[in-house]
């Protein structure tokens, strides 16, 4: 990383340059401000460090002069006694940071190695932004479960086949849904959704099929969800929740593609691809009964499966990173930092609610409320029951990353493969 030191003061600038350089970092020092915003606008540096008060143009000019090149430079803000003021008026215009002099060193690495996180953690999530504009809907993430869930996506977009998506609830099944229909040739149609769980059985077939003039006392003519899709793609969320009478009833206006308005003799054809969403696995449900085999086979062109948040890993920091950037925006305000410890404990919890739930936590944070207590994380009364159940849970979610393989999940978590092997046997963890 590169750091910008700015100081008039020869001494204090040598003595901060070499400083930072132990910290691990590359350092250009400038006694003049207007020398560091040229050498900014030529090369552009990771983090600047400047005093407030220098001759000519000093610290606030600088921040005002490397704002003005519309790039992503934290400055952090060296003040003296009784400057307090203007280097909260300094954060209030755009600095990083501030720091009293004097300061204490240990203290200073400290917030440049924030300052320097908080940037990369802005820098990644905009790579990602940029690439989900770029591939339209694509899901945010870059682990080997959203990896292949895109690449699966992308290749069934273009395929006009019928697709069920099956993941837990919060997972992104209505977002994948949306990736389809937007990626394939019936971009241009409609989208429509049918919430297979809110229905009420009595208006199914009104509310599906529709119907014509007529057919009840003052009833006027209107087409059902599934003429309101032709063209397009049709959603059947929830699916699982469908009562098995039902289940028939749509199942032959899916096999022939056409649909009988009630209170009409003809058949109106239809031309929709299928997309279907469900919490459960369907072919379990086909097998207990509780879902008709025909129309799984007829809805099953292709099948994906969603994988839950817990077992994206570092993905899980992005995801939140986006979804703060998101809410931060939307209320004005600044993104508040995610820290390290917080990315750990994203990646500790067990996220019942997948992706809907770290999207509620992001928003309460971005407005300065926390992510608030876990009831998944470690529990127990004692030091060690709580180091054991911690223990437990990182075993297990290096295992959930790596495929159930204990020598990829051993080399992750840095201890021997035997050692390894016997805490699974204590905990009683199956790989």
């Amino acid at each position: 990383m590169t750091v910008f030191i700015v100081d008039d003061d020869a001494d204090h600038l040598a003595a901060l340059a070499d400083l930072v350089e132990v910290g691990g970092h590359s350092v250009r020092a400038f006694e003049r401000a207007q020398d560091a915003v040229e050498a900014a606008a030529a090369t552009p540096p990771d983090a600047i460090l400047t005093d407030l008060r220098m001759p000519g143009m000093d610290g606030m000019d600088l921040l005002a002069a490397i704002a003005t090149q519309a790039r992503d430079i934290p400055v952090i803000m060296l003040t003296g006694h009784g400057d307090v003021a203007q280097a909260v008026r300094a954060i209030q215009a755009g600095a990083e940071d501030f720091l009293e002099k004097p300061y204490d060193a240990a203290h200073l690495l400290s917030v440049l190695a924030r300052a320097l996180r908080a940037r990369a953690t802005r820098a990644e999530v905009a790579r990602l932004q940029k690439e989900l504009s770029l591939k339209s809907g694509a899901i945010l993430g870059e682990s080997p479960a959203i990896t292949a869930l895109n690449e699966r996506l992308s290749a069934l977009a273009p395929l006009d086949v019928d697709v069920i998506l099956t993941g837990e609830t919060g997972t992104g099944k209505e977002l994948a849904a949306r990736a389809l229909h937007a990626a394939s040739k019936r971009a241009q149609g409609p989208y429509v959704a049918l919430n297979c769980a809110a229905l009420p059985e009595a208006l199914f077939e009104l509310e599906v099929f529709g119907h014509a003039a007529a057919a009840f006392p003052g009833a006027q003519e209107k087409p059902g969800k599934l003429e309101a899709a032709n063209g397009g793609s049709l959603v059947l969320d929830e699916v699982e929740s469908m009562p098995l009478p039902l289940q028939g009833k749509l199942l032959r206006a899916l096999q022939e593609r056409q649909v009988e308005r009630i209170g009409e003799n003809h058949l109106r054809p239809l031309d929709i691809r299928i997309l279907t969403t469900s919490k459960t696995d369907l072919r379990a449900a086909c097998a207990e009964g509780r879902f008709r085999a025909d129309l799984f086979y007829r809805l099953a062109g292709a099948e994906v499966a969603l994988p839950p948040l817990r077992n994206l890993g570092p993905d899980i920091a992005l995801i939140f990173a986006h979804y703060v950037s998101l809410a931060a925006r939307r209320y004005g305000r600044d993104a508040p930092e995610i820290t390290i410890g917080l990315r750990r404990d994203l990646m500790r919890r067990d996220w019942p609610g997948n992706v809907r739930e770290l999207k509620s936590m992001a928003e309460r944070f971005a407005l300065g409320l926390g992510v608030g207590p876990a009831a998944d994380l470690p529990k127990g009364e004692t030091l060690p029951e709580r180091m054991a159940d911690y223990e437990a849970r990182e075993i297990t979610a290096a295992l959930d990353r790596y495929g159930q393989s204990v020598e990829r999940a051993a080399q992750a978590l840095g201890v021997p493969r035997r050692t390894l092997a016997d805490k699974m046997a204590r905990y009683g963890i199956k790989g």
